[in-house]
């Protein structure tokens, strides 16, 4: 499932995630597919992309804090 893949890359990138501080990020397979302000739209944008994949859907936040 794409789903895994997307988490594996999740965990293992969090410097180029860095800077997408305060964004909502969707991850299909090893990349980013859409980065925006809001949950709902970046989740739309992404299965417009890739309408057969499961985004991985994340908030960046900002700082040092990073919940997963």
């Amino acid at each position: 499932m794409s789903v895994s893949k997307a988490f594996d890359w999740y965990v293992n990138n969090p410097k180029e995630l860095r800077k997408y501080a305060g964004k909502h990020v969707a991850i299909v397979d090893n990349e980013i597919v859409d980065i925006c302000d809001s949950a709902k739209e970046v989740y739309e944008n992404a299965k417009m992309k890739y309408p057969n994949k499961s985004p991985l859907l994340t908030y960046i936040p900002k700082g040092e804090t990073l919940i997963l």
